[in-house]
């Protein structure tokens, strides 16, 4: 149970990492509440910048803090959110995402959300 949570969780770490380099190429900040206001090359920088702590945080809280399960869930509820707002957006003129790479990036980490959480009810991960 626990390879498999593991396993879940590395899915759809990887599958935001491969979406954030994506979001790059379609200047994603400018769908960003506080970063659309600023002028382009500044939110640009602030939205790579912001990504390192937000990934130290992630690898850390997922595989070494002592609450790693509360952290799984809670970003898995988060990958799950942010393909629902990724859904709600897809209609705005700046967004330019398109498929296979959000459906797989975007969607795959959201299903892959699912199933920690799934697992996690279905029994105990230690």
């Amino acid at each position: 149970m626990k390879t498999l949570l593991n396993l879940s969780l590395v899915v759809s770490l990887s599958l935001l990492a491969v979406h954030e380099m994506d979001a790059m190429t379609h200047a994603e900040w400018r769908l960003l509440p506080i970063l659309s206001g600023l002028p382009d090359e500044t939110a640009r920088t602030a939205f790579v910048w912001l990504h390192i702590p937000l990934y130290f945080g992630l690898f850390w809280a997922l595989f070494h803090a002592s609450w790693r399960h509360i952290a799984g869930l809670a970003f898995s509820g988060a990958v799950i959110l942010h393909a629902i707002i990724h859904f709600l957006l897809s209609g705005h003129t700046l967004y330019s995402f398109t498929p296979p790479i959000e459906t797989i990036t975007v969607y795959g980490a959201a299903i892959s959300g699912l199933i920690y959480i799934a697992l996690s009810i279905k029994g105990t991960p230690e």
